[in-house]
């Protein structure tokens, strides 16, 4: 019985070491969320020093793992806002109150909104959905690389907080031009520089004279047309969705 509250403690204590940091937590904290008395807590363990070192986790790998918990959260209420107010409408203020820190914390992530509002663009889920499938394209054919492409492109808009946050893009792109240019580095340029790494390995079986990169910036413009227009009936699910663009897409630049 006492192994198993011994346990229940350091469980406990690793979670909130990792998400708060070392100077973050406190025995309080600990007990709270273990739902444990602090004195149960002194009962096994001398103090929050002792406890974290039979953790066995680095001091620098809790504060680096709050760090990054802090930057996500920041990150995750800046799309929110930014996909209800636009560019001009979210001030570093506004972020800090509907985030919960200070700006001074918001300026030790972010040195101003506009690198903010990049890194809200840059860090999107594409990128990583990418990165897990990169390895299991190499080994796909033509039409199953570019599908799996596909559906990892449209899985980005799977919440309404990024659909937002992109209709906000297009509608900011007029006033900011610099906005428009970056999404599109990081938005439909990237994917399509995914696609077009894929079409390079079958150049023999292209149609001569195919502009490899604007015939993928073709197909993922269609994915992103389905993606976030207003008003459709979403009577398709994504893999009907991508089957079909795919095979239209390579059926126009096939042999």
């Amino acid at each position: 019985m006492e192994s198993d509250v011994r346990e229940k403690i350091l469980e406990t204590a690793r979670c909130i070491f990792l998400k708060e940091g070392y100077k973050g937590t406190t025995i309080n904290s600990i007990a709270r969320a273990a739902g444990i008395s602090p004195s149960t807590i002194y009962l096994h363990f001398n103090g929050k020093k002792d406890l974290f070192e039979n953790l066995d986790i680095s001091e620098e790998e809790a504060l680096q793992d709050a760090y990054n918990a802090n930057r996500t959260s920041i990150l995750q209420t800046a799309l929110i806002l930014f996909g209800e107010h636009g560019y001009d409408g979210v001030s570093m203020d506004m972020l800090a109150r509907e985030s919960g820190y200070s700006k001074a914390t918001l300026y030790q992530y972010f040195k101003d909104k506009e690198e903010l509002y990049s890194a809200v663009m840059q860090e999107t889920p594409f990128y990583f959905n990418f990165l897990s499938i990169q390895p299991e394209i190499d080994g796909y054919d033509l039409e199953a690389a570019i599908k799996k492409i596909g559906l990892a492109y449209l899985a980005v808009f799977d919440t309404p907080e990024r659909i937002a946050f992109t209709r906000a893009i297009i509608r900011d792109s007029k006033r900011h031009p610099e906005v428009s240019s970056i999404y599109h580095k990081n938005g439909i340029g990237y994917v399509a520089r995914c696609v077009e790494t894929v079409l390079k390995r079958y150049t023999g079986n292209l149609q001569e004279g195919v502009d490899t990169y604007l015939a993928s910036k073709t197909y993922v413009g269609s994915l992103f047309g389905f993606a976030i227009v207003v008003g459709v009936e979403p009577q398709y699910g994504d893999e009907e969705i991508v089957d079909t663009l795919t095979k239209i897409f390579l059926h126009g630049i096939l042999h």
